[in-house]
């Protein structure tokens, strides 16, 4: 299979997509692209704890038939191999247990497209607030099922999403959504093999002057977790200065106690989490100041999160009854000729309970990022280094370090 999906790659890439009068023009005037990423990634712990480091090459590289009669295909497959990671630290993430390699179909569906609908069947990226392709590592997270996306009344988006299986960062295959929790148990101690339901709908108001967004979304796996998630953004700019902000909340609570929170042992999961942040952009320079709140209990996230701060290593919703606090400061140096390049320093602190140990901890990451992209003949290549420094790392009373190095290339 995987042989048949390179060779259909390899013969459209060179293709020019136009309109399919027949299947064969479908195929043939298909589009491709994709991505090469070389990536070394590397944290060190103080107090004995092991190390993790992993160095990979790979990427992810995706074809689309032109559309005949409203109906298109999609393929894609994703890859990361190992190139002499230290097999005496532990593996990061890049590459599945024991730094092996994995390669594996990251993409497969039928898109259908009428009345100002898309309804795309099979393994595809999805983008919600609770579970998206989360591309932090060297394969982006996938998934199984259905998606229904319509737009029929203008600035309104409507969402709609069944999905039964998910691939995490390293997994070889498709397996069960509930199982990439961890897995998740029922009261009687057997595990759960239950399908996500997400409704959704983002609306951009017509407000001259005024750039603003709205969305709400809800979440349920049935007898696992049900949840919803809400946010607004506002953007306006006065003469070189652009002034923006965001409010978001979810909510979050176990449907019949089904969860069982794998650091505690606990049952069941009642939490929210507020967030709220204000900044400024203006001649190359862009501020934001963020401040979260998580309730009871951390934020439930197997299948990746929309949390109102999140950094290199920590996140809010990490630790219970959280009080969040960010700045992040970035500059871009085109407006000094150096077109590409770009830099941030990103502060957080997290004041709140550790599951682990159910004391009250404080934690905090200072973050370090320049990045560079090419253009002119070198267009689709850049260059990212990475660098975080955590204080107390997950409450757990140690410290880390952790470096990345990226060289992307992007076609």
């Amino acid at each position: 299979m995987r042989k048949i999906v390179v060779g259909l790659l390899l013969l459209c890439l060179s293709t020019p997509a136009m309109a399919a009068d027949s299947v064969k023009e479908m195929f043939a005037s298909g589009k491709f692209k994709g991505k090469i990423e070389l990536m070394h990634y590397t944290r060190d712990f103080n107090k004995g704890v092991t190390d993790n480091q992993d160095q990979a090459i790979g990427g992810v590289f995706y074809y689309k038939t032109d559309s005949f009669k409203g109906i298109s295909l999609g393929a894609a497959f994703a890859t990361t191999n190992d190139l002499d990671s230290d097999d005496e630290k532990g593996t990061y993430g890049l590459l599945a247990a024991n730094h092996e390699s994995v390669t594996r179909i990251q993409e497969y569906y039928v898109q259908g497209d009428y009345f100002d609908t898309t309804v795309k069947v099979g393994g595809q990226e999805v983008f919600t607030p609770f579970l998206f392709i989360h591309p932090v590592r060297m394969m982006p997270r996938t998934f199984r099922g259905t998606s229904v996306v319509n737009k029929s009344v203008e600035n309104l988006k409507l969402m709609a999403f069944y999905l039964d299986a998910a691939a995490d960062w390293d997994d070889e295959n498709f397996v069960n959504i509930s199982k990439i929790a961890g897995p998740i148990y029922a009261n009687d101690g057997s595990v759960r093999d239950e399908a996500a339901i997400i409704l959704g709908a983002s609306y951009k108001l017509p407000i001259e002057g005024l750039d603003a967004d709205v969305e709400a979304w809800g979440f349920k796996m049935d007898k696992v977790i049900d949840q919803y998630y809400l946010k607004a953004k506002l953007c306006k700019k006065i003469n070189d200065v652009m002034l923006f902000g965001c409010m978001m909340y979810a909510d979050q609570k176990d449907d019949g106690d089904a969860l069982r929170i794998r650091s505690t042992g606990k049952t069941g999961i009642d939490t929210y989490q507020f967030g709220v942040d204000a900044g400024v952009a203006a001649y190359g320079f862009t501020f934001v100041a963020t401040y979260s709140k998580t309730g009871d209990d951390p934020v439930y996230d197997p299948w990746g999160y929309s949390k109102a701060i999140v950094q290199q290593v920590l996140n809010a919703g990490l630790l219970a009854d959280e009080d969040a606090y960010a700045a992040r400061l970035s500059y871009d140096f085109s407006g000094l000729g150096a077109k590409g390049l770009s830099t941030y320093v990103f502060y957080a602190e997290y004041d709140g309970v550790a599951t682990h140990s159910l004391e009250s901890v404080d934690s905090n990451e200072t973050n370090f990022d320049v990045q560079y992209a090419f253009s002119g003949s070198l267009e689709g290549l850049g260059l990212r280094v990475r660098h975080a420094i955590v204080d107390n790392y997950y409450g757990r009373g140690f410290d880390a370090k952790d470096t990345r190095f990226i060289v992307t290339y992007k076609f």
